[in-house]
């Protein structure tokens, strides 16, 4: 009988003869799976999200209707004229366009025009680049030219 006593000591999970305990399958997924979502929230906030991921393009279109309202009703100039925004459609994804020029010339995403500003002071081009925008100042003296070019509305201050 004191030979099963000791039998059964000696097979205990606390015996001294095991040199470790190994880590479980669900501890290591979970250990993996942490440095992962680590390493993404890490490169997220020190790149950036939209770098991160690209592929999640959502549609500002409201956003951008809504600031564009808000600078007409404020009486904004620079903000309905002259400032650039970045505007993602579901098809397409526009860089510095202006309130202004996307109301007057894509009309199909809904910013209307603003009665209360007139951004005289604003002139639109037709141009294959932006290298030709200081050749298009003739008859737009004093005024900024615009031109879309690509996906980008390119802006040039002609001189007085």
């Amino acid at each position: 009988m004191k030979n099963e006593k000791r039998r059964d000591s000696d097979s205990s999970i606390f015996s001294k003869s095991k040199r470790g305990q190994g880590l479980s399958v669900n501890a290591i997924i979970l250990i993996v799976l942490g440095l992962f979502v680590l390493v993404i929230l890490l490169l997220g906030f020190t790149v950036g999200w939209s770098n991160i991921l690209p592929f999640i393009s959502t549609n500002n279109v409201d956003k951008i209707a809504t600031a564009c309202e808000l600078a007409c009703s404020t009486g904004s100039q620079f903000d309905f004229c002259n400032l650039g925004r970045n505007i993602n459609t579901d098809d397409r994804k526009f860089k510095e366009t202006t309130c202004n020029y996307v109301s007057q010339n894509q009309a199909k995403y809904g910013i209307e025009t603003c009665q209360t500003i007139a951004c005289q002071n604003v002139a639109f081009v037709t141009a294959a680049n932006k290298n030709v925008l200081p050749n298009l100042c003739s008859g737009n003296q004093g005024k900024t030219i615009q031109a879309l070019i690509g996906d980008t509305l390119e802006s040039y201050d002609c001189p007085a």
